[in-house]
């Protein structure tokens, strides 16, 4: 029995070698190309590692500026859910969401980098692979999705406001909890199977994670990921600020946001969302189709550190940008100030109850009557 269960591992491994061999497809080390960093020279075929210190200044950098990220938007998730009268607005529950897609920067692809780049030889297979495709595909796909649709949700509330009408509740909530899901299940639907395409045949070493690759599949996934979601932003916003400038002096009932706010916001947030994911995309473009073995290749690499300090950067400052809204700002400063009202104690005259300050007065005497 021992005799026919090695045969038939051997016949497999046999069958592995030649798939593999006979497979034309391009060289992918998913483990290298995870453990590598994003500032790593490429030399032809070849990625050339660099020599790493345990704690570095990039490294602290690098974890600071993902626990920030995680605070920051983490602050506006937790702000934003627990007031009522924010939690009834559509829009504020969709920058709910766009500041969850930036939690997946802050809060997965920059620790797991980190763990990455610290252990460069004790690189997970799958989790390689599940961070190259979050990073290089997904996360972008999202987050721009999910800005999108924040404009879109913009569009449609100037839209029923000029015409004086309102969306009842009920699909109010069934519009907005479409919106929401609708980026996390059209990235998904659209470049995991495009991504596992690409994936050909394993190699032999089950200790590897080498592979060969049809890495025009990659090509699509980098244009499906970036430009589909760039020109539904870029084709929403203008036709939102428009409408936005058009918008009545006087409505039916009191608008929620000011006139050409969602004009500002809009094609702000569209703008830094946009031109923060493109150099990346662009340059991974790059370096996927051109074949250049000449030293000023290596630019590509340090362009390619830059234009990922670009994404990090966006997500670190994106929870500053809502305060641009008039109701998200006048709630912090509501809560900033009853904040500092509960605990204002005065002389001793006055007592405090429930944030409130009462003086106390003397009982009054009545005046002295001489006896008759």
């Amino acid at each position: 029995m021992d005799n026919n269960y090695t045969s038939s591992a051997h016949n497999e491994n046999i069958y592995v070698n030649y798939t593999f061999d006979s497979t034309h497809g391009q060289l992918y080390d998913f483990s290298k190309m995870a453990a590598v960093d994003w500032d790593e020279v490429h030399d032809g075929q070849k990625l050339v590692p660099r020599e790493y210190t345990s704690w570095n200044a990039l490294n602290i950098l690098r974890l600071s500026l993902s626990l920030w990220i995680m605070a920051g938007h983490l602050a506006i998730i937790l702000f934003v859910l627990s007031k009522q009268v924010l939690r009834k607005d559509p829009k504020n529950l969709l920058i709910v969401n766009v500041a969850l897609t930036h939690l997946v920067l802050g809060g997965f692809i920059i620790p797991v980098k980190l763990h990455f780049t610290l252990n460069p030889y004790l690189v997970d297979c799958t989790l390689a692979k599940v961070w190259i495709f979050v990073t290089e595909f997904f996360q972008t796909s999202l987050s721009l999705y999910a800005v999108a649709f924040l404009v879109f949700e913009r569009f449609m509330y100037i839209y029923t406001e000029k015409h004086k009408t309102l969306l009842l509740m009920k699909s109010k909530k069934i519009t907005t909890m479409v919106l929401i899901l609708l980026p996390w299940i059209l990235s998904l639907l659209v470049l995991l199977p495009i991504f596992q395409s690409a994936i050909l045949v394993k190699s032999e070493d089950q200790n590897s994670c080498l592979f060969k690759v049809n890495d025009g599949f990659f090509f699509a996934a980098y244009i499906l990921a970036f430009f589909p979601p760039s020109i539904l932003v870029g084709t929403l916003t203008p036709f939102t600020g428009l409408l936005d400038c058009l918008r009545p002096n006087s409505c039916s009932y009191k608008p929620l946001t000011p006139k050409g706010e969602s004009l500002t916001v809009t094609a702000f947030v569209s703008f830094c969302s946009i031109f923060s994911e493109a150099p990346y995309c662009i340059v991974r473009l790059l370096m996927l189709k051109m074949e250049c073995n000449n030293p000023y290749c290596s630019r590509f690499s340090e362009a390619l550190t830059m234009t990922m300090w670009i994404r990090i950067s966006k997500a670190a400052l994106f929870p500053f940008i809502w305060l641009a809204y008039t109701d998200i700002r006048d709630a912090v400063l509501c809560q900033i100030k009853l904040s500092d009202d509960s605990v204002d104690y005065d002389d001793e005259n006055d007592i405090l109850i429930e944030g409130k300050d009462i003086q106390k007065f003397p009982l009054t005497q009545p005046p002295n009557v001489p006896d008759l």
